[in-house]
């Protein structure tokens, strides 16, 4: 057996005793609930590209004024918890001449968030990703977002969305231009 076979096999078996402490249900719902959990946060953390693979295919534009991605779904897992953060992230790229096509946006979120991480360097990752493969004028990016870590340990603040943001270039320095991206979000 290869050491990340075994390792993954003491996993379950720890998981499964673990388990078997705080549930009712029987062994072999235990059994397969360790195997599909641990299935689903093998499949959540896999790469299927690296994150600079992502925004290759670019097109020349001519177009010099703000473009605005709204929305993007995203589910990631915290670093400190292991629980899920879902939300929302929206970006803002001033071009200078590069710019990936929508989707391209919405892969690079899915594969960053694939990950152990934080909110804030989520939020970072993101718009350094964007702006080394595009060299736009800046980027801005917010992502508002549910912790699950706060739901389970806080259950006042439940619905608490928590937001964060990171710009680049123009973004950082030029407020009238940070105000409207955020107006655009």
């Amino acid at each position: 057996m290869s050491s990340i076979n075994e390792t993954k096999s003491n996993i379950e078996i720890a998981l499964f005793e673990f388990l078997k402490t705080k549930t009712d249900k029987s062994e072999e719902e235990i059994m397969k609930l360790s195997k599909k959990f641990l299935e689903q946060i093998e499949l959540k953390l896999h790469k299927s590209h690296l994150p600079s693979e992502v925004l290759t295919n670019l097109d020349n534009v001519e177009h010099n004024q703000p473009i605005y991605l709204k929305g993007i779904n995203f589910v990631s897992l915290c670093e400190h918890h292991l629980l899920p953060f879902t939300g929302l992230v929206n970006i803002a790229v001033y071009p200078n001449s590069k710019i990936a096509g929508v989707s391209k946006f919405s892969e690079l979120v899915n594969i960053l968030s694939n990950n152990l991480t934080l909110q804030e360097t989520l939020t970072k990752n993101i718009a350094i990703e964007i702006q080394n493969a595009l060299d736009p004028k800046g980027v801005m990016v917010k992502i508002s977002a549910n912790h699950m870590c706060s739901s389970l340990l806080n259950i006042e603040n439940s619905q608490t969305e928590f937001e964060t943001t990171y710009s680049t270039g123009i973004y950082e320095i030029d407020h009238t231009l940070r105000n409207e991206a955020i107006l655009n979000f």
